[in-house]
């Protein structure tokens, strides 16, 4: 799978808790990143497609560097920020204002040195007038004039994007997106789950790199990181999410946000890949995560993870696995359920091309003709109710929008249908049309016209 490598890289680069990620989501116009009090909160490199002056360049936020730390996680994070280092066409190193040089932005200026890469120098949080003159002391770090900035009251961002403007004017080469491209158009597809199921592994096996840090420890992607790429010609969002968990295991603002920036990524995506542990089964967390996914009207794959490597379910079928899940919640039947190894890499890709087909199947126009000949025979109106009960008439039906796909019954007494006649139709509907994993919406209407 092809990614947007050609695009022109700006990477946000600086020792914890300076402002990195408040600027990257200035930059690019939203809230993206977290941001928090806290310092070491970004752990995996944040990318997104923006526009700075007139070029589309690649945004990249960088876990804080720092050199002491020696726990897995963060040396993984140093390899993300290696790698995003390698990738860059301009630097933006920041450093804070208010604290001045400290022995890790000089330790960052020299790791810079190394990759002889443009390099803006930003000193961050200069939030009034004699701070933003007040930055003389950063011409040490030997990058030129330092930029002075404060993301929080939006000072010297407009400067700031004139001299990255004019450092990508002068690099060779500079490629634009095609119409095609526009991240607009592109299909996102969102990774969503409970802390540790296999998310970020997922997403790495599908792209075969390490885009994204993995470990066996919950909780270690924090952002909503996107990756972009193309396959067959057609472009691509995909959004490893941090883990949604129950309110009662939230154990700080962190967790907070990063629940907030994983149920916006469901909100914002096309296709939802819900991943399941096999040997977890279906978790309470995992149907309220399916339910956020149907009242978004997102569609959505099921995915169950760790298929191959677990020993309490190796003499078990898919196929009595998919009962064993519909008797745990009969509505997880609605959707395509997909069985893969994040870890082996079996059925990545067939995953992939199934989210393909539900983001195809968003699309589908149903003609009012064909809508009306699936309930001549199956008429909702004939159903056993109770006799207690005023049997409503069904009229016609047409589909009145697509993502979300709708349908509209017109019937002579919208007060008369019942429960039943609505599990009724859409399952009808369901059994005629390709809707697995597709949500819809049914919405009764009433109409004068009586039925010939």
């Amino acid at each position: 799978m092809k990614n947007y490598d050609n695009l022109p890289a700006v990477c946000i680069m600086g020792r914890p808790n300076v402002g990195k990620s408040s600027l990257f989501n200035v930059l690019m116009g939203e809230r993206r990143a977290v941001v928090v009090e806290q310092s070491g909160t970004t752990r995996d490199r944040v990318e997104t497609i923006t526009k700075i002056g007139s070029h589309d360049v690649k945004l990249i936020d960088t876990g804080g560097y720092d050199s002491c730390d020696s726990d897995k996680i963060y040396l993984e994070v140093k390899e993300q920020i290696y790698r995003a280092m390698e990738e860059a066409s301009v630097v933006i190193m920041m450093v804070d204002t208010k604290a001045g040089i400290l022995p890790f932005d000089e330790e960052v200026a020299a790791l810079l040195r190394k990759f002889n890469k443009p390099v803006i120098l930003v000193a961050n949080k200069a939030d009034n007038d004699k701070m933003m003159t007040g930055t003389a002391e950063f011409y040490k770090l030997g990058f030129g004039e330092p930029q002075p900035i404060s993301c929080l009251h939006r000072r010297g961002l407009r400067q700031l994007k004139k001299n990255i403007s004019t450092i990508l004017m002068g690099l060779p080469d500079i490629v634009r997106i095609k119409k095609a491209d526009k991240v607009s158009e592109s299909t996102k597809i969102a990774m969503v789950g409970r802390p540790n199921v296999g998310k970020s592994s997922l997403v790495n096996n599908l792209l075969k790199r390490n885009r994204v840090i993995v470990s066996d420890v919950p909780g270690t992607t924090r952002d909503s990181i996107d990756t972009y790429f193309t396959y067959e010609d057609e472009s691509y969002v995909l959004i490893d999410t941090a883990g949604i968990r129950h309110r009662r295991k939230i154990k700080n603002a962190v967790d907070v946000y990063s629940i907030m920036r994983s149920k916006e990524s469901i909100a914002r995506a096309d296709v939802v890949m819900l991943l399941l542990d096999a040997t977890d089964g279906v978790t309470k967390d995992d149907l309220s995560i399916l339910e956020f996914v149907e009242e978004n009207g997102k569609a959505c794959l099921i995915v169950v993870n760790k298929w191959d490597l677990s020993e309490d379910i190796k003499d078990i079928s898919e196929e009595d696995y998919r009962k064993h899940l519909g008797y745990a919640a009969n509505h997880i039947s609605k959707f395509p359920i997909a069985f893969v190894s994040a870890k082996t890499g079996k059925n990545i890709l067939s995953s992939f091309l199934q989210a393909k087909i539900l983001n195809t199947n968003l699309d589908i126009t149903v003609s009012t003709g064909f809508l009306n000949r699936i309930f001549e025979k199956n008429d909702p109106s004939e159903i056993p109710i109770p006799r207690s009960k005023k049997r409503p008439n069904f009229l016609y039906i047409v589909q009145s929008s697509k993502r979300p796909v709708e349908f509209k019954f017109f019937v002579n007494d919208p007060s008369s249908v019942l429960p039943v006649h609505m599990s009724y139709i859409e399952n009808k509907l369901r059994s005629e049309l390709p809707l697995s994993g597709i949500p819809i919406k049914i919405i009764i209407k009433r109409s004068r016209k009586e039925k010939k």
